[in-house]
């Protein structure tokens, strides 16, 4: 099992400084609260969901490729593969710094430069220049901060671009990943896209929730045909399962897309990242998704779920204010966290949210005015 704890970094174009974020727990673990929570090892806690929030074009889904890049690069990848890369774009010189717990071996911390390397006038990729990874004990750590502190002795490996075996776009902690690797599903790409991503024989509990209507939905390994049925119906068959779009509501597409990735995560401890969750599903089907995350019956092994959302009142199912990060767009993307700015619990989040308590989280009131003025003074008409 890995476990990412606080991942950093810095030269990228589209983020104003340096980006932080934290995956352990900063405030109180209390046992009336630790259901929101997985404990790795020692006195240490992650968050069983992380939530983006902030208004449109504030850098939402940027963070949510800058932590899938992150992943695809502690596991491995070559960079140039990851299709999250994109947020590299525009960057020369980048920094990243991953902290995360390997069951294998302990707590790792790993630095990796990565530059641009330029083929030609339409061409360039990138290359890790320089990269060090630091290994140390789980019985070194008695504190937050512990987990940030390694020394000259904790480095385990330097990298070495001479070296023959090694590609100079993949980390040298694809030596980790041999044992243990970071499980992550990653549904960003599909957010405008909307279609069955999986094929299989769906539980049909999950089916009779998302759309009771329906009776079943089966699949043939063999000849690939998919069947649907409504009850007092007569059974659909379709040669290809993307065709299931001409009949089921995109809700429950996206239902069963997000809800089948989430219960492998479940399984294997792994992390689910969603863009914009609340889109074609209502409010009680995320919060259900969320309150699974935090139930250790449903999640034993820690999954971990993080979303960029407009709905600010799924705050309000965060008993916690360490799991939610505000995101805006002043000249460049920075990142916040709430527990930072609202210090209470026992303030609605929500409100605060919708208030602009928190600044920046709504349009601005300028803003709002000036598209009023247009709307009055600037009739449109058809044609």
């Amino acid at each position: 099992m890995v476990k990412l704890l606080k991942i950093s970094a810095e030269g990228l174009m589209l983020f104003k400084d340096k980006v932080d974020i934290d995956f352990y727990t900063e405030q109180r673990v209390l046992a009336d609260n630790n259901e929101m929570v997985f404990n790795p090892f020692g006195k240490i806690y992650t968050n069983n969901v992380l939530s983006i929030v902030g208004i449109n074009a504030s850098g939402k889904t940027s963070l949510l490729k800058l932590i899938s890049f992150i992943t695809r690069l502690v596991n491995g990848a070559p960079i140039n593969n990851i299709d999250s890369r994109d947020i590299l774009v525009g960057s020369d010189n980048v920094f990243i710094e991953s902290i995360f717990y390997n069951d294998q071996v302990g707590v790792c911390k790993l630095v990796t430069n990565i530059r641009k390397e330029v083929i030609n006038e339409l061409e360039s990729r990138y290359i890790i220049a320089e990269e060090k990874l630091f290994i140390k004990n789980t019985k070194k750590i008695k504190t937050r901060r512990d987990i940030l502190e390694f020394t000259k002795n904790d480095l385990y490996k330097e990298r070495d671009n001479s070296a023959e075996f090694l590609q100079d776009d993949a980390s040298i902690a694809i030596s980790l990943s041999k044992l243990s690797k970071i499980y992550v599903d990653d549904l960003i790409s599909t957010t405008n896209r909307n279609y069955l991503q999986l094929i299989g024989d769906f539980p049909h509990e999950l089916i009779a929730f998302l759309d009771p209507s329906i009776e079943k939905i089966e699949f043939n390994k063999k000849n690939g045909e998919a069947a649907l049925k409504f009850y007092g119906k007569e059974t659909i068959k379709v040669s290809n399962p993307m065709l299931f779009e001409n009949y089921l509501s995109s809700g429950t597409i996206k239902g069963i897309n997000v809800f089948i990735s989430a219960m492998v995560v479940f399984s294997e401890g792994g992390y689910l990242l969603v863009d914009e969750l609340e889109n074609h599903f209502n409010r009680e089907i995320v919060a259900t998704l969320i309150r699974f995350f935090m139930n250790k019956r449903v999640n034993p092994n820690g999954g971990t779920l993080i979303f960029s959302t407009h709905y600010s009142e799924l705050l309000d199912e965060f008993d916690r204010n360490d799991s939610i990060f505000i995101v805006r767009n002043r000249g460049g993307i920075s990142i916040q966290k709430l527990s930072n700015i609202l210090k209470r619990n026992d303030i609605k989040k929500s409100e605060a949210f919708k208030s602009d308590f928190l600044d920046g989280t709504v349009p601005s009131y300028e803003s709002y005015i000036n598209l009023k003025r247009a709307i009055i003074n600037n009739p449109i008409s058809e044609g």
